[in-house]
């Protein structure tokens, strides 16, 4: 349970700006969150592709809600970690402690709803939170990259909770939108762009929020690493696929994932099991085998693995992971753009 003031590593410290796009979800949060009484309705639904910015937009209005609501109780929670900690305290046969922390909270908000798709049981669960916590006078903030209306396998009562509350869609940026939040994170990052430069950036259409500040991080990386000025040549050039982001190697890879994961090299290659070096290992492993030429039996190697099926459950664990978690595709997002070898 998040405690005032703090929130999960979900959270993103990147600046948010109010644009037309995502204008009137940003109303629902932040009518819903700064209401001095039980706000009318209790439950807000956003939703939009992945990238598109609503964990950003919950998070900025969360550290707003912190400060004004000191002795609220929150927690910020995927739902996949919803069912993590469900089936958890159902196989140790703590069903009850587990559902007195989550539905006496002030505040829930899950993201990433859609992935209980097929979970009946959790699903369940999560209508009894839910109505609890209504019930109490409290707040829910939901994230999908579905409406409602499009959830399969969802237990119709669910859904008619989700469409009881405000339904808010954060749209494709448009060009100016596009254009604005870029000058706001090369401001933000201290990235020397012009509005020119800036602009050529804007006209990709096809990229979310999310990719868009990837490609100018990468942009400055791949400047750097080549010793070439950021202006409208290099990043036509770039954009063009003329100037090809640098080449990297396991060990690269791997001290960005410790730099990442905050553990150290002899950590990540050691036998221990522990997740706490579990997780991070698997990445570098998952990274080294779509970043290099490597072969698996050398990433083995290198992580001194007796030989290269544990690299391939690695790989295949992690994919599931990323699926699954949005906090992990982060993490692996950011592993990527310091390297200057974010793929789109």
């Amino acid at each position: 349970m998040s405690k005032p003031g703090k929130q999960s590593h979900h959270s993103t410290c990147q600046p948010f700006k109010i644009l037309k796009e995502n204008a009137y979800a940003h109303t629902a949060v932040s009518e819903l969150l700064s209401a001095t009484d039980v706000p009318d309705p209790q439950l807000a639904y956003i939703y939009g592709p992945s990238g598109y910015g609503k964990s950003a937009l919950i998070s900025s209005e969360l550290r707003t809600f912190s400060r004004t609501h000191p002795d609220a109780e929150f927690q910020l929670i995927t739902a996949s970690e919803f069912a993590a900690k469900f089936a958890a305290a159902s196989s140790n046969r703590r069903i009850p402690d587990f559902q007195k922390k989550i539905r006496s909270l002030n505040l829930l908000v899950m993201e990433d709803i859609q992935s209980l798709e097929n979970r009946n049981k959790t699903q369940r669960e999560l209508l009894s939170v839910i109505d609890e916590i209504l019930k109490q006078g409290g707040r829910i903030i939901l994230s999908s990259t579905k409406p409602p209306g499009e959830l399969a396998r969802f237990h119709k009562k669910l859904v008619n909770r989700f469409h009881g509350g405000i339904c808010a869609l954060i749209d494709p940026l448009k060009f100016q939108s596009r254009l604005d939040l870029l000058s706001l994170w090369a401001t933000s990052d201290k990235i020397p762009l012009q509005k020119k430069e800036l602009s050529l950036i804007a006209q990709k259409k096809a990229l979310s929020p999310r990719e868009l500040h990837a490609l100018l991080i990468q942009l400055q990386t791949v400047s750097r690493i080549n010793q070439k000025p950021m202006n409208s040549s290099f990043v036509k050039q770039y954009l063009e696929g003329n100037i090809e982001p640098p080449k990297t190697s396991i060990a690269k890879i791997t001290k960005s994932v410790c730099k990442e994961f905050k553990i150290s090299i002899k950590e990540i290659r050691s036998a221990n099991r522990s997740q706490q070096f579990v997780l991070p290992r698997q990445c570098a492993m998952f990274l080294s085998r779509e970043l290099t030429q490597d072969s698996l039996e050398k990433i083995a190697l290198y992580f001194n693995r007796k030989n290269h099926s544990t690299v391939i459950h690695a790989c295949r664990q992690i994919q599931n992971d990323l699926d699954m978690s949005p906090g992990l595709r982060q993490q692996v997002s950011r592993i990527k753009q310091q390297m200057g070898v974010y793929l789109f």
